[in-house]
């Protein structure tokens, strides 16, 4: 029988331990190793609690173009500059209104003033004596027609 050979030759990568270390056994060993690279490129042991934590892994970013104003200060500026016109508005009505008030207090004075000269152009004569009353006859006719189902018509001259 043919014997295999006990001990192989066994290619390290670089920068690996080409020395065994010592056996420990689990209940001498406190807290587990790592190997990790150097920095000379050899690898170096460290305690496990040592080594920095997984890197976070973040959600990749929305990369879309938000608008330049924000939809709700929009909505609030809408609403404060419909309020703004609003009572502009309302304030134009009011002195619009104001203005036709005072057209017709003017005209009220204008109407007044008329009937005083009306008056007067009528009384003086009177009053003077050198006038001769007016006489006026008035002739009224009413015609009123029926007809069926309750229909009247009536005309006034």
């Amino acid at each position: 029988m043919e014997q295999l050979p006990t001990t192989t030759a066994v290619q390290a990568p670089r920068g690996w331990p080409t020395e065994q270390p010592a056996v420990q056994l689990y209940r001498e060993q406190s807290p587990p190793v790592v190997y990790v690279p150097g920095p000379d490129g050899r690898m170096v042991a460290v305690l496990r609690e040592h080594l920095p934590t997984a890197p976070a892994v973040y959600q990749p970013r929305d990369l879309t173009p938000q608008p330049l104003f924000d939809a709700r200060a929009q909505r609030l500026a809408a609403g404060g500059l419909l309020a703004g016109g609003a009572g502009f508005g309302g304030g134009q009505l009011l002195i619009g209104a104001g203005q036709v008030v005072s057209a017709l207090a003017g005209l009220g004075s204008l109407v007044m003033w008329a009937a005083i000269a009306v008056v007067a152009s009528r009384i003086a004569p009177a009053v003077l004596g050198t006038g001769r009353g007016t006489v006026h006859h008035h002739h009224t006719t009413v015609t009123t027609s029926s007809r069926w189902l309750g229909r009247t018509t009536t005309h006034v001259r």
